[in-house]
Formats: C-alpha cells, sequence, structure tokens
C-alpha cells in the first residue's frame, strides 16, 4: 500500500463525496466546495498558501480527507488567521490516512490557533496526540436544544427503533420523511421586544457598527463585518434561508441570531441551528434571551421539531442557564484547540468559541424541499 497525503483539490469532489455518502456526512455540490474553499473576504493574507483541505491517496484512491476552513480573528487591533478543521473523513481501509490529515491541520503555519468542534468520545483521545485540548474548561462540553414538538421527537425516535430493527439503509430508501409546507413556507411573526426580523440586503453598514462595538469588549472574535456575513449567506447548497433575527437598542442594532435549517438523515426532524447568537457585553443580558426566544416561540410554526445550540460561550452558558424550556445537555468535549507557541495567554483566554467559529453553518445538511414521503 502507498499513501498520498496532498491538498484538496476541486476535481477531487467526487471522491470526497463519495466518502460523505459512506459516512452519512452532509455532501456538498461542485459550486457549494468552490464556495468554501474560496473562503470568507480577508480570511487569507496575500501569499497565504494554506490549502482548503487535504486528502490521502491509498494506491490512487481518496480514503481520507479534511477540510481547512481559515477565519480572520480580531483581538482588538490585532488581526490573526485561525483555522478550524471540518469534513473530517476516514476510511478504515485506509489505516492512519485520518492521522496523516489531521496532523497536516494541527501542524501548519500562520495561524494563532486550530481547533476542531463536533468531536466525539473515540476522536477526542487522538485530537490530544497532536496537541488539540477541550476548551473552554467552563464550556467544551455544554450544549443546549429546545423541543418545540414532542409528538414529532416522539414519531422521530419510533421511527429510528423501526429503522434499527429493519436496516437504515432499506428505510432511508424511501425517502424523506419530515417534509411539511411550513418548513417550505413558515415565517417569524411572534417578536420579543426589540427584535426584528432581518433580509440579507439589511446585511450592511448596521452590522458594521455592531461589529465594530463587539471588538472593544477584549474578546477574541472571528470577522462578524457586513461582507463576511454576506458571504455566509451565499452558501449555494442552501434550500432555504437561515433565519435572522436582529436586536435594536436607542435604534442601533445591538444584537444578533442566525439560525439554519438542517435535517441530519432522511428519518430525521428538521432543526434550527443556532449558529450564531452575539451582542456587546453591555446588552448581552436582554439581546441574548429575547432573540432566543423570539425563535423558539416560532420554531414549530417554521416546521421544525427542535432548536440546538451546539457549542456556547460561558457568558451565553450562564443567560441560557436561566431560561424556562432551555435543556442544558453535558457531553464528551466537542471543542479542541491547539495555539501556536508564543500566543498571548490573555487571548487564550479571551476566546469564547460559538457555532460560528467552527463548521457547522456548511457542514448541517439543508433539508432536501423538493422530497416528501409521509410519516
Amino acid at each position: 500500500m502507498t499513501y498520498d497525503l496532498r491538498p484538496f483539490r476541486l476535481d477531487d469532489v467526487p471522491a470526497v463525496n463519495a466518502l460523505c455518502d459512506w459516512a452519512w456526512w452532509p455532501q456538498r455540490s461542485a459550486a457549494g466546495w468552490a464556495w468554501l474553499a474560496e473562503g470568507p473576504p480577508g480570511a487569507r493574507e496575500a501569499g497565504d498558501p494554506g490549502p482548503a483541505g487535504w486528502v490521502c491517496e491509498m494506491d490512487g484512491e481518496v480514503s481520507a480527507f479534511l477540510g481547512n476552513f481559515v477565519q480572520r480573528f480580531h483581538f482588538g487591533t490585532q488581526v490573526l488567521r485561525g483555522a478550524t478543521g471540518h469534513t473530517f473523513l476516514a476510511h478504515p481501509r485506509a489505516k492512519g490516512a485520518g492521522r496523516m490529515v489531521l496532523r497536516a491541520l494541527a501542524e501548519q503555519p500562520d495561524r494563532f490557533g486550530v481547533y476542531l468542534f463536533n468531536a466525539n468520545a473515540i476522536s477526542s483521545g487522538l485530537y490530544r496526540h497532536y496537541g488539540l485540548e477541550a476548551g473552554p474548561a467552563a464550556t467544551h462540553d455544554v450544549k443546549y436544544s429546545w423541543w418545540v414538538d414532542l409528538p414529532g421527537v416522539i414519531g422521530e425516535r419510533l421511527l429510528w427503533r423501526y429503522s434499527n430493527l429493519r436496516g437504515f439503509d432499506g428505510v432511508r430508501a424511501q425517502g424523506e420523511r419530515f417534509i411539511s409546507d411550513r418548513l417550505r413556507h413558515g415565517s417569524v411573526t411572534r417578536l420579543q421586544p426589540g427584535v426584528r426580523v432581518m433580509f440579507e440586503q439589511e446585511v450592511d453598514g448596521r452590522f458594521d457598527g455592531l461589529w465594530a462595538r463587539l471588538q472593544e469588549d477584549g474578546r477574541l472574535l472571528a470577522a462578524r463585518d457586513s461582507a463576511t456575513l454576506r458571504w455566509r449567506l451565499a452558501d449555494p447548497d442552501l434550500t432555504r434561508r437561515p433565519i435572522l433575527l436582529g436586536y435594536e437598542h436607542q435604534g442601533r442594532l445591538a444584537g444578533y441570531l442566525l439560525a439554519y435549517f438542517s435535517k441530519q438523515t432522511e428519518i430525521d426532524q428538521p432543526c434550527l441551528d443556532i449558529v450564531d447568537l452575539i451582542a456587546p457585553a453591555e446588552h448581552e443580558a436582554h439581546a441574548i434571551p429575547a432573540l432566543v426566544r423570539t425563535l423558539v416561540e416560532n420554531a414549530k410554526d417554521l416546521g421544525v421539531a427542535r432548536v440546538r445550540l451546539q457549542t456556547v460561550s460561558p457568558a451565553i452558558d450562564a443567560i441560557l442557564s436561566e431560561m424556562p424550556g432551555a435543556q442544558r445537555q453535558i457531553t464528551h468535549g466537542h471543542c479542541h484547540a491547539r495555539f501556536a507557541e508564543g500566543v498571548d495567554p490573555a487571548m487564550v483566554a479571551a476566546w469564547q468559541p460559538t457555532p460560528y467559529d467552527g463548521d457547522y453553518s456548511f457542514c448541517l445538511r439543508p433539508p432536501p424541499l423538493g422530497q416528501t414521503k409521509a410519516a
């Protein structure tokens, strides 16, 4: 057996998608992979050689892949680049291939840090082998969910039990379950005080002003300027536009929530995944509950059974833990990071990871709204 580790190319898309299908991981279109490989504005400095990912071939066949999503981070006046791994897939026929692509991610130069979300109990041990440690200490194993359609969740669980008896592939082949007109056409109609629905054309100077205020809080933050947010919303594989809610205080944007529709498999209920939830420190106590309540109170009318927040900062955790109906779940550590030598410890302590920092938005499976199957 011969192994060849090399940077990902767009002509690798069919082979990588085949790996995704084998692992029941969401696939992307050719246009979606090209958009992701390009990355957000300003993410890479001129001459930055960092690849969009790595593949490992075994005897000429792609057997492992790990994406490399580079973002611009700000810490006060400092501008840095960090990278998150995504779509980490390694076929068991190629033993050691997964370690090769993981080493390439962990040891890439010119990054203040590299990290992976979506860890599981098995992979976390492998991450530590390459210096990726669970963090932040207070919330790396915390996530939240809200059940908004209990009968729907029960129906999903019964279908999973049936699939375990009959075989998942057979049930999966029968088509999508739980696709409704509400999922296709539902809208947000009930708003908490200060909250409004925002549209893509409103991602403009209002968000730039909010971004400027966020940078004054002393946090290490991934870029949230209007150009970066518009790039996020332009994902060509989305089947329904994300929900964008803004919180206003004295006529200015003082926080926002961004949630994506997702449906992880053919037999899962649709969800709304909160990918970003942020406000300046002075407005967090009012903005965060108002934004989350608005989303949760409208979620059933949007055709989903759950609202989820997969990664939280300590500050957001303290706020959400007091909210009625919020299910705070303790799991295995799912955020692992490795920081470059010489990085200021104060900067590391100022990083409060959110789903926005990671791969959640583009690694969620959008509901395939053209397909239906009765539950």
